[in-house]
């Protein structure tokens, strides 16, 4: 398995640079394709799908029109200065009236959708809850440099989801230096058992993953638990699935994704429901 196809989600602030940055070098790494999708604010778009050019000046729409064309252009001049910095093939699209409704089909067929790791606590928190709650695509959050060739962690709790992400996450686990199996014991959640994980390292073995360590963790908050140990062993990438109880449960009780997604630094995370 490898990754092809990697789209990128741009919201036009200074971390663009950082997260095209990340898919061009996973691009270079695989020989990937990587697509931006525009998706910061656009008023010129806005007022076309909610009616109101009309009721607006010419003036006020030639102001419209010409920051519209100045952040695609920046974008694009970001995106061509990257890709050829890291010998990456790199295209951006335009922006569309919606981009929440436009990126659905992008994200469907793409191996992993890109954020940068503010993007969900931010003005794309719906593009990004979409993304991985309704499209199901693996979602990035990139969050520090590398992504790839270091330390990598799994959060594993045997479910569904951390099997999905696992599964999304394998080129990066496959080039790792070592991979992290963690779990929390204290988690009254969990329904595995011990020998989930033997059969866990086992496939990770048989896809070529080389070396492989189990942490068993300690400590009634889930997130921290995962966090405080992959930053103790260095991990550039945490891999974890998102969403795994009931969505009103994780967004009245808070819940582990949502503390994984807000935590502020390393490791990048990369999610999967």
């Amino acid at each position: 398995m490898s990754y092809k196809s990697i789209l990128v989600v741009a919201s036009g602030q200074n971390s663009d640079a950082e997260v095209i940055g990340a898919a061009a070098k996973l691009a270079t790494r695989f020989s990937a394709q990587v697509s931006v999708a525009p998706a910061f604010p656009d008023p010129a778009a806005d007022l076309v799908y909610y009616g109101a050019t009309l009721q607006a000046s010419d003036e006020a729409r030639a102001r419209i029109a010409d920051s519209e064309r100045g952040a695609q252009e920046r974008l694009e001049v970001l995106s061509r200065d990257i890709a050829a910095r890291e010998r990456a093939a790199v295209t951006v699209e335009k922006r569309a009236l919606q981009p929440i409704v436009a990126l659905a089909p992008a994200a469907i067929l793409a191996d992993v959708v890109m954020f940068a790791g503010d993007a969900a606590r931010a003005s794309l928190a719906g593009l990004f809850a979409e993304t991985l709650l309704s499209t199901r695509a693996p979602v990035m959050l990139i969050k520090g440099d590398a992504v790839v060739g270091g330390a990598a962690a799994v959060a594993w709790d045997g479910s569904a989801q951390a099997a999905r992400a696992i599964r999304a996450a394998m080129p990066l686990l496959q080039a790792a230096s070592r991979v992290l199996l963690m779990r929390n014991i204290d988690d009254e959640t969990k329904e595995t058992e011990a020998s989930d994980v033997g059969r866990l390292r086992a496939h990770l073995a048989r896809h070529g993953v080389g070396v492989i360590e189990v942490r068993d963790l300690r400590g009634a908050r889930v997130a921290d638990s995962l966090l405080d140990a992959a930053r103790a062993e260095q991990c550039e990438l945490l891999v974890a699935g998102a969403y795994g109880r009931p969505r009103l449960f994780e967004m009245v009780l808070g819940g582990t994704t949502r503390a994984l997604v807000n935590a502020a630094g390393v490791p990048n995370l990369l999610l999967s429901h």
